[in-house]
């Protein structure tokens, strides 16, 4: 919870005056979009209820006295989601097949950067087809998609490394094209084939599509959300249907399914049908995962953004309540503790980039080294594998801390593109 004096409570003990500063699931799939407010009544404790078993109160903001008996325990504890099949034989039916690097990221990333640029300026033309009331083109969606998905085949780092930057578009399009991003690696980490993580790229692109329909002003509401705000919010998953069924060419029924039910979730408390387990899509279950890490690791007009450690740490202890748990751990696995593109500075006082992470030493991946000790950039950037190197005179060095985008004049997007 960053510096916040915060403290978990269970939806029972709560009072009007406390200031909930973070709920026990994602603040997407509520009304409550501030990430952030003060309980001004019982009734907004009741509704609480009805989302969380838990928040988190912000003590130095909280008004109510809080010296009262917390209980330990919630009075009704949601289950984890059932799981109909164990996951492997689910997998098996989709003939997964094991992918191995094929080219380094900075080979690869120039390549992504080309895809993601054709996305973007279909995705420009899907905005404007469907403002003048046209059909969506599905050949010319799955042309430009298709190049992104055979980059994230031979190396997935480089557009984990896109998907990540936050400042190239406003956030309609970086999500869209992050959750297509995200989804496919995801596929890709459980070995789905790449005909699959093409489907998978194309449901993530038109998750929210349908979001073009709702009104900017409740898009755009930097406030806690009405009921009936919130109501009309989730109508964007049926205008999302709508659109891809209308298309040019026949949607494959396993898109129609991700777009239907991308806000189910695991224990099954989400919408719009309330389904659980397995009774999820495989691909809604996996762009359940994408849609929530991009949108809380994003700049939002009701909240501000989360760092990569805290949105893992958090979408972990929602595994088995939002999300599969197999699922969080292959996300988990595909980004590492230091994704594609971190800014770090080593214990050696050199400042980098990640590049790969090293599976099994997830600590120490491989870094282009950019700045020396004194802050001073290197005429010649180097890679360095923190998994193996130990240079002349030097103890092991290690990564010491991130760095945010910008530190010391840096800024990741620049560096290869």
């Amino acid at each position: 919870m960053g510096q916040l004096q915060s403290k978990k409570v269970y939806v029972q003990d709560l009072q009007p005056g406390m200031y909930v500063s973070g709920l026990d699931r994602p603040w997407l799939d509520t009304p409550f979009s501030l990430q952030g407010f003060m309980i001004r009544n019982l009734s907004e404790v009741k509704k609480l209820g009805f989302y969380c078993d838990y928040v988190y109160i912000d003590t130095s903001k909280s008004i109510a006295n809080l010296n009262i008996n917390i209980t330990s325990q919630p009075s009704n504890k949601r289950p984890p989601g059932i799981v109909a099949q164990p996951f492997k034989t689910e997998l098996a039916a989709h003939n997964p097949v094991r992918y191995t690097e094929q080219s380094s990221v900075t080979h690869e990333i120039r390549i992504a950067q080309g895809a993601y640029q054709n996305i973007r300026d279909e995705f420009d033309s899907m905005v404007s087809r469907i403002g003048s009331g046209k059909a969506l083109n599905l050949g010319q969606l799955s042309e430009v998609i298709n190049p992104l998905v055979d980059s994230i085949t031979r190396n997935p780092g480089a557009s984990i490394w896109l998907a990540r930057l936050k400042s190239q578009d406003s956030y309609t399009y970086r999500h869209c094209i992050a959750v297509a991003i995200w989804c496919s690696v995801i596929g890709r980490q459980i070995g789905l084939p790449q005909k699959e993580l093409a489907q998978l790229s194309m449901g993530g692109m038109l998750l929210d599509i349908g979001k073009l329909k709702i009104p900017p002003v409740i898009l755009n509401k930097n406030q806690q959300l009405s009921e009936r705000e919130f109501a009309l919010m989730q109508k964007h998953v049926d205008l999302s249907l709508k659109m891809a069924k209308d298309s040019s060419r026949v949607m494959p029924q396993a898109v129609i399914d991700m777009i239907a039910s991308h806000h189910e979730r695991f224990d099954g408390s989400g919408y719009p049908q309330s389904i659980k387990g397995t009774q999820i899509p495989l691909y809604a279950r996996i762009a359940a995962i994408a849609d929530c890490y991009d949108a809380i690791t994003s700049q939002r007009v009701y909240a501000k953004p989360i760092t990569h450690a805290l949105a893992i740490k958090q979408m972990y202890e929602w595994r088995g309540f939002d999300f599969q748990p197999e699922l969080i751990e292959a996300f988990i696995q595909a980004l590492g503790v230091y994704p594609t593109g971190t800014l770090v500075e080593l214990t050696s006082g050199e400042v980098g980039i990640v590049v790969k992470e090293n599976p099994g030493k997830r600590l120490r991946p491989q870094v282009l080294v950019i700045l020396d000790a004194d802050k001073n950039q290197y005429i010649d950037f180097r890679e360095m594998d923190l998994a193996s190197a130990t240079e002349e005179g030097n103890s092991n060095i290690e990564i010491a801390k991130t760095l945010e985008p910008g530190a010391h004049g840096l800024d990741p997007e620049t560096l290869y593109i």
